[in-house]
């Protein structure tokens, strides 16, 4: 397989994250959507089933409209739709967490639609109240409610699991985190080999595939891609709302810098460290998601900043942040990161701009700033 093999085949499951979730389906395999990272992958291929995160960016959303304010993302408004008009009707559950707000909301209006129309091409939705706040008191509530999603799982797929069920699902998952790491070696450091917009198709990728295809895949595009030649560019870190597609690296790189990372679950953070197994699967389970998954809802803010400032420090010359219009908890922690900032000396700029319709005016910015990061370096 060359790169361009393997990279068009993460491409075509990045672009496409109907497809395989539609032939396990047609195979006999069963199904199960979820809509974020802070969802239990493992636990769903321990009940038996094919999971897949739910993805959709329809430009028109006639089935949502009539229910969701305009303060909904595009994101979460049409993923509504999409459930909506049965486009995902084949799952046999739709498992949501409370980790943004937006999420749970998601699973409030599923269920007043389901209470007014019984008929409703809507699969099943159930929500996982996972908590992150840093406190034994909700650390022992999410292992509680991480012992009732799986109860739930199995009650719907009728499995006898296994402790060889839980081995095989970690493992899996596990060697998929390490193809994602693997990409990740190649953005880092002063001399990257990784685009930004590449990573962010490469690494989506691995939401929508069975994990064992994908960590082929990826680590046949990280061996190749490890021989090209370092990229020269500014490298730029970019802070904000989750990016499910490359619109805003595309534009930050167009103009010869480079996206090494990205705060949030799409990008840099998606792997987070493996699973180790031990005497209680289920609790190394709950404690990789409790303690490493990214999410909007981590509390108290140290924690929740810990990430960003050692990324900041890393080798990274400019960061833009993204905080897109529909936003409304981010931007609260915007005064403090850019503080922090401009402390250690870090040039940035913010985005408002929705990133799939960047302004005229938002692009001449990037512009700007990635011509100023450029010439900071040439004065060094």
């Amino acid at each position: 397989m060359s790169s361009f093999d393997s990279l068009a085949a993460l491409k075509n499951a990045y672009e496409n994250p109907l497809s395989a979730a539609l032939r396990k389906h047609q195979d006999g395999v069963p199904v199960v959507g979820y809509t974020s990272n802070t969802v239990p992958w493992e636990l769903l291929r321990v009940a038996g089933f094919f999971p897949v995160l739910i993805q959709a960016h329809a430009a028109e959303t006639p089935h949502a409209d009539p229910y969701m304010e305009p303060v909904f993302s595009p994101r979460m408004r049409s993923l509504f739709d999409g459930l909506l008009n049965g486009t995902w009707s084949f799952l046999r559950t739709l498992i949501v967490p409370r980790t943004s707000e937006q999420e749970h909301k998601l699973y409030l209006y599923l269920r007043e639609v389901i209470r007014q129309d019984g008929g409703a091409p809507v699969p099943p939705p159930y929500l996982f109240n996972l908590l992150h706040t840093r406190s034994a008191r909700s650390r022992a509530y999410g292992l509680e409610e991480t012992k009732g999603l799986l109860a739930h799982l199995i009650d719907i797929s009728g499995r006898k699991v296994a402790s060889s069920d839980f081995q095989s699902a970690i493992d899996e998952s596990n060697a998929a985190r390490a193809a994602i790491r693997r990409l990740l070696r190649l953005r880092r450091g002063r001399s990257p080999r990784l685009r930004g917009g590449e990573a962010v198709v490469a690494i989506g990728a691995w939401y929508f595939m069975d994990r064992a295809e994908y960590a082929s895949a990826a680590l046949h595009l990280a061996s190749v891609i490890s021989r090209r030649p370092p990229l020269h560019g500014p490298r730029v870190l970019i802070k904000g709302a989750p990016l499910d597609h490359p619109g805003l690296h595309d534009a930050i790189e167009s103009h010869g810098a480079v996206v090494t990372a990205e705060d949030d679950w799409w990008g840099s953070r998606a792997a987070g460290k493996d699973i180790r197994i031990g005497d209680d699967p289920l609790n190394a389970i709950f404690d990789k998601y409790y303690s490493d998954a990214a999410s909007p809802r981590l509390f108290p803010p140290p924690a929740a900043g810990r990430w960003f400032q050692a990324a900041a420090l890393r080798d990274i010359e400019g960061v833009v942040f993204y905080i897109p219009p529909d936003d409304d908890v981010l931007g609260w922690d915007y005064p403090w990161q850019r503080e922090f900032l401009d402390k250690h000396g870090i040039p940035s700029l913010l985005v408002r701009d929705d990133a799939r319709a960047l302004s005229r005016q938002t692009r001449q910015c990037i512009a700007e700033f990635t011509e100023r990061l450029a010439g900071a370096r040439a004065e060094r």
